[in-house]
């Protein structure tokens, strides 16, 4: 039998009655909700309230909002409803700018959110709550500031210069041809996300179906169950949580997951610096999860890749549907296309064709065509807000109860005619400065209003602008045949799109501004003459710019070399300490000579007391090298050698513990253990009898090699067993003498302006990543191990754990500048070393007895020390520091020094003022050779050093590591290294010349460094008797 009644049927029926009341009672309870408060509503409609049409797709959300603001003419707000649930609409524009400004308080949160498991669309900037939001939003900021979107306008060239190819291709001479306007500036969008935010070169014009272009679609493909979704995200808030909508649907949120943290991990791993929002959110993740205010948010995993993948969505679909209803209306009104692409020109013309950050916001007439853009379609039409208390409306008899949605129609009061008369028309003259002033606020308002508009609006605008300057300095459009006129907007869209997507124009090539002024000849009726007329005028405009300063010195009384004299370095006939040396030469008796590179005034000094004023007495005003390197090269920019002042003193001071005694005596053992490769490498090439050739500076620099890289990365790589070992082919690299390397050292050195316009690397393009490479798996290995040695990297990790709080200018202790010091220490102490090694064993073999005496105090300090060597043992020879103080005397490693002039600067005791910048050098070379201080200087004689000797040479005149604050901080190791490797070489082993000995050694002139003709010097070497023997 039935359940109420004898028959089932009707049980039924009286049961789904029952049911169809509940339900209807339970969604109508609610309907007079805002009668009952004395305020207007519209009559709802059971089931659906007042949102039928958007329900079933036949409204646009912006459209409805606006419907019921035209409706409610002079009201200030109005009570609608959604399904069951009471809206408000603000209509009053005092009242929407307390709503988004004076009392944000009360409406901090949008009531627009996502599911809190989908962490993506939940966590994103867009969505998040209070008072997580404030912090993210806090810490997103930099990201758009102007000198990060300078930063970034190189990147969107990029993708310029791709649209700009692809329009090519399209071969749009003549008529032209029809275009979906859409799809381009969707193309260009993604293109540009996808640079800035990710770090890639999509390419969407080359490759249409590259994958961020796909799931850009599919985010915004608006079919009914995607309409839907977003639908619910924006009004329907609790029907996301039961649900489980995704914000950007799966596919593309697992999409947007594997590209973010491939990207972020090869980021990490590389130290590669991009200015984009990766490096942002790199540097969130590792700074950033301490903070009291965040509770369920982390600057990691999900939550971290919601910002990414935000600032992908948002930047894609609003600027590209903005650049196309943009590009629709100027087809629309030739005219006012017309007076843009005229203003563009003009631009142009001023800026040499190039389009520049500054230029494209400089440009009036393009900020009111978009600003009229903005006010006719809106990307999203309305706001929304929720209080978080209870809020009674100022001078109004209105409460707003806790978490009632209040929304704001943007799209209303931009087409409200009080504020914009003939709202329908498209009229750029609604934005000049006149009528922008008389405009009242909080009625136009396109990305939003108050502490919630939109972070990346002026991203949006700069991406937007770039696109329509593109476009129409090359290409007119107009109206087609497919095109809809007028435009219908799509109701499936959650925000402003034409129908189904889609909007199409003809685009036509045009001749640009270049083209127009080419259609005739410039000067004359012939293109040739004019050429020549052209080709004249720039060589003596570039001969006057470039001799303008040639009299710099003589106007100032100073003997000056006649210019030129330095093209010789640049085409290397001739190396830039031997240049300098000629100089110091022909100035004899002047304290100082003036010469010039290309077109720059040089100061070489030449009296010792001057030279000691510039090096040690008045450092404060000559702190800074005027060698260089690129800004962009942080690892050659930030290493000790070429970094300025204050962050070369802090970055000194750190690294000194690294050269202590202590230190040095630690490392010794470190050193040992690799001369037994020496030893093992000289045993195996069977030198007893007469011997054999060895190439000297190949011996010497793979054992230069092993030593450094066992005391700066802690590896024991043994380039005697691997002689095609990595690390010594990157060693070489980095000081070879083909002529391009050659150039980017010499630039560096004296070049600094052409070394940042070039972005000269210093140790070169291969071998910086090498050793990047290199020093970070070297350094993650010994932090995770916890193992300690007594290397560089040990003091470096140090630095990374205990410094981040030295932050001077564009200086921080961060992955870049650690590496640049183990970097430039192992450049350094690679060729500085390998260099004095080779050219005391070519002396030595020139002058038998000078190595005989070497060889003997060497085997008579083994007696002493019953065969075993030792820190103090090496230290302690007089006669082999004498030999290496020699060799470093006739071939300094680098033979000059360079310095800065900070600040305007009086010589004492001359009548000559240095300007600041003004670049001085000091020919070290040249005062070493000078027989003032040495007698007959070509000859070698270790005698020179002995203590009496030394007493009587003159402070600075020698100084082949430098002198002042300035000196090599690592000359006390390098003298050990080569103090070492000779003591090991010469206990066992004789030297002398052979017939592929060069003597006299030629220098070669094609290297910054000293070093011999193509950097080798052969040497026959035998063994010798040793004091084991």
């Amino acid at each position: 039998m039935g359940l109420v009644t004898a028959y089932w049927g009707l049980d039924g029926m009286i049961i789904l009655m029952t049911l169809i009341i509940s339900a209807y009672l339970y969604m109508t309870r609610k309907f007079k909700y805002w009668k009952k408060r004395g305020i207007l509503e519209i009559t709802p409609i059971p089931f659906f309230g007042n949102f039928k049409e958007c329900l079933f797709q036949k409204k646009a959300p912006a459209y409805f909002l606006k419907d019921i603001y035209d409706e409610m003419k002079d009201l200030p707000y109005v009570g609608f409803y959604v399904l069951d649930k009471p809206f408000l609409l603000v209509r009053d524009r005092e009242l929407v700018k307390n709503i988004l400004v004076k009392d944000f308080n009360y409406f901090s949160d949008r009531y627009n959110t996502a599911d809190p498991i989908d962490r993506i669309g939940y966590a994103n900037l867009f969505f998040i709550k209070n008072p997580a939001w404030k912090v993210v939003r806090t810490k997103l900021t930099p990201f758009f500031t102007s000198g990060k979107m300078k930063k970034m306008f190189d990147l969107m060239l990029i993708c310029v210069k791709n649209l700009d190819e692809y329009l090519d291709t399209l071969e749009l001479k003549g008529n032209g041809k029809t275009i979906e306007v859409r799809e381009l500036t969707a193309k260009f969008a993604t293109d540009i996300i996808g640079s800035t935010a990710y770090g890639l070169d999509v390419n969407s014009f080359k490759d249409p179906n590259a994958e961020f272009r796909k799931y850009g679609k599919m985010i915004f493909y608006y079919n009914t169950y995607r309409s839907f979704e977003m639908l619910a995200i924006f009004f329907l808030p609790t029907i996301v949580r039961l649900t489980r909508i995704k914000m950007f649907g799966k596919e593309p949120t697992d999409f947007m997951r594997k590209v973010f943290w491939e990207t972020l991990t090869e980021r990490m791993k590389s130290g590669l610096k991009r200015n984009d929002l990766i490096d942002i959110l790199l540097e969130l993740k590792n700074n950033n999860n301490n903070d009291q205010d965040l509770k369920d948010f982390t600057f990691d995993g999900d939550d971290l890749l919601a910002q990414a993948a935000s600032f992908f969505s948002a930047g894609f679909e609003t600027s590209s549907t903005t650049t196309t209803f943009a590009l629709y209306e100027l087809a629309i009104q030739p005219e006012i296309q017309k007076t843009l692409r005229k203003e563009i020109f003009e631009a142009l013309k001023k800026s040499n064709g190039k389009i520049t950050y500054d230029m494209v916001w400089s440009l009036p007439y393009l900020d009111m065509v978009m600003s009229e853009t903005l006010r006719m379609y809106p990307p999203l039409g309305y706001l929304n807000r929720k209080p978080n208390q209870t809020y009674k409306v100022p001078e109004f008899n209105l409460v707003i109860e806790k978490d009632t949605p209040v929304y704001i129609s943007m799209l209303g009061l931009h087409y409200d005619p009080e504020y914009f008369p003939n709202p329908n028309k498209f009229d750029p003259e609604r934005f000049n400065e006149e009528n922008k002033r008389n405009r009242p606020s909080c009625v136009y308002f396109p990305f939003g209003e108050g502490p919630h508009a939109c972070i990346g609006n002026r991203f949006g605008l700069l991406q937007t602008k770039l696109t329509l300057l593109k476009i129409l300095s090359k290409c007119e459009v107009t109206l087609c045949k497919e095109t809809l006129v007028p435009v219908v907007i799509d109701p499936k869209g959650a925000m402003t799109v034409p129908l189904n997507g889609i909007l199409h124009l003809n685009f036509r090539k045009i001749n640009t501004y270049r083209n127009r002024s080419c259609e005739m000849a410039l000067m004359t009726d012939c293109w040739a003459l004019d050429g020549i007329i052209i080709l004249t005028i720039l060589i003596i405009t570039a001969y006057l710019y470039m001799t303008r300063n040639f009299k710099y010195w003589k106007k100032r009384g100073v003997l000056e070399i006649t210019p030129s004299s330095f093209m010789e370095c640049l085409f290397r006939k001739k190396a830039p300490a031997y240049f300098l040396k000629e100089l110091y030469d022909r100035a004899k008796g002047e304290p100082y000579i003036g010469f010039h590179i290309l077109d720059k005034p040089i100061l070489l000094v030449c009296d010792r007391e001057i030279i000691k004023s510039i090096l040690i007495k008045d450092f404060n005003i000559f702190y800074d090298r005027y060698a260089t390197g690129n800004p962009k090269d942080r690892i050659g920019y930030t290493s000790l050698f070429l970094i300025n002042n204050p962050a070369w003193k802090i970055l000194r001071t750190k690294l000194s513990p690294f050269f202590t005694s202590g230190k040095m005596k630690n490392m010794f053992d470190l050193m040992l253990e690799c001369t037994n490769h020496l030893d093992e490498y000289l045993d195996s090439l069977k030198l007893d009898g007469k011997g054999q050739i060895i190439e000297a500076k190949d011996i010497s620099s793979r054992l230069t090699i092993d030593i450094i890289s066992n005391t700066i990365y802690g590896l024991d790589v043994n380039t005697f067993k691997n002689p095609n070992l990595d690390f010594l082919k990157c060693g070489k690299k980095i000081f070879t003498n083909n002529y391009l390397r050659a150039l980017e050292i010499l630039a560096m050195f004296f070049l600094p302006n052409i070394s940042r316009i070039a972005r000269l690397k210093l140790f070169g393009t291969e071998a910086t990543a090498f050793l990047r490479k290199f020093f970070w798996e070297t350094l993650t290995r010994r932090m995770e191990s916890g193992e300690k040695r007594h290397d560089l990297i040990n003091i470096l990790i140090e630095l990374k754990k205990n410094n981040h709080d030295h932050k001077i200018e564009d200086f921080e202790f961060d992955e870049d500048v650690l590496m640049a010091q183990a970097i430039s220490f192992f450049a350094a102490g690679f060729d500085t070393t390998a260099q004095p090694i080779v050219f005391t064993l070519y002396e030595l073999a020139l002058q038998p007895d000078i190595q005989n005496t070497l060889r003997k105090e060497i085997h008579q300090a083994l007696n002493n020390f019953d065969g075993k060597i030792t820190y103090d043992m090496i230290i302690s020879l007089p006669y082999m520091d004498m030999v290496v103080s020699e060799t470093l005397r006739k071939y300094p490693p680098l033979g000059f020094l360079n310095r800065n002039t900070m600040e305007t600067y009086q010589i004492p005791n001359f009548n000559l003022v240095l300007e600041k910048d003004t670049p001085i050098y000091i020919p070290m070379l040249a005062l070493h050779y000078d027989p003032e201080y040495f007698p007959n200087p070509e000859k070698f004689d270790p005698e020179r050093f002995n203590e009496e000797n030394k007493r009587n040479i003159p402070s600075c005149v020698y100084f082949p590591f430098g002198d002042g604050p300035h000196s090599c901080i690592g000359n006390r190791f390098a003298l050990l290294m080569i103090k070492l490797i000779l003591f090991k070489m010469l206990n066992k082993y004789e030297v002398t010349p052979c017939e592929k000995t060069i003597i006299p050694v030629i220098i070669d002139s094609a290297v910054a460094l000293t070093g011999p003709l193509n950097g080798v010097i052969y040497l026959n070497m035998r063994k010798a008797n040793t004091v084991t023997d």
